[in-house]
């Protein structure tokens, strides 16, 4: 595994999008903890994330994009009116959970959509984040880095210790402070409901969504 420090992080995000663009697997800070990012479009890394997490039932379903027009590449209802109003919100902490778009690969959509028939798309707000989202050109697959129900992806040393063996480069941030989780809201043709509370207060969606 590859260690990069945070100061350096900024200015080598090309190198990391450059592992996750070649299948491989990608860990970072983002809002508080450790996640691991891989290439959505890879059936290859897709289950390479899988098997690192050792999850067989609860799969991973976050995906992050660039913008809304991205988003169109990994879910369906991207032109639906509240969907739209609501990706006015992004960047920021919410999570929209929507069907599936044709365009994944088979595999990676029956996978990651096995437990409930959606995915969640986001557009970070994190500026790392986002630095290699724009050199990747693509979307990235999420999951924080910790096994299943397990803690710790706040954790540098729980970090390199699980995972030192399938993670090909990792960002060094030392401990992380634990941040406020996303909002999580799954979106239909015509309607919305709050399947998580968040870093984003519901009134503040309502509003949007209004």
């Amino acid at each position: 595994m590859k260690v990069i420090p945070l100061a350096e992080a900024h200015d080598r995000a090309d190198e990391i999008a450059e592992v996750v663009a070649s299948g491989g697997l990608a860990c970072f800070p983002m809002r508080g903890a450790y996640r691991i990012a891989a290439d959505v479009r890879s059936e290859d890394a897709v289950m390479r994330l899988m098997q690192s997490k050792r999850r067989a039932k609860v799969h991973p379903t976050l995906v992050l994009v660039a913008d809304l027009v991205a988003a169109r590449g990994v879910v369906t209802g991207t032109t639906w009116k509240t969907t739209q109003r609501l990706a006015k919100m992004w960047p920021g902490p919410l999570t929209l959970v929507l069907p599936p778009s044709d365009d994944l690969p088979v595999k990676v959509r029956k996978v990651l959509t096995r437990a409930t028939g959606k995915l969640g798309v986001r557009v970070p707000d994190d500026t790392l984040t986002r630095r290699i989202l724009t050199e990747l050109g693509g979307s990235m697959l999420l999951s924080s880095a910790n096994l299943e129900k397990k803690p710790g992806a706040s954790s540098a040393s729980a970090v390199r210790q699980r995972f030192v063996q399938t993670v090909d480069i990792w960002v060094d941030a030392g401990d992380l402070t634990p941040a406020p989780s996303s909002t999580i809201i799954e979106v239909s043709e015509t309607s919305w409901k709050s399947l998580r509370d968040g870093a984003i207060p519901l009134a503040d969606i309502e509003r949007a969504a209004a």
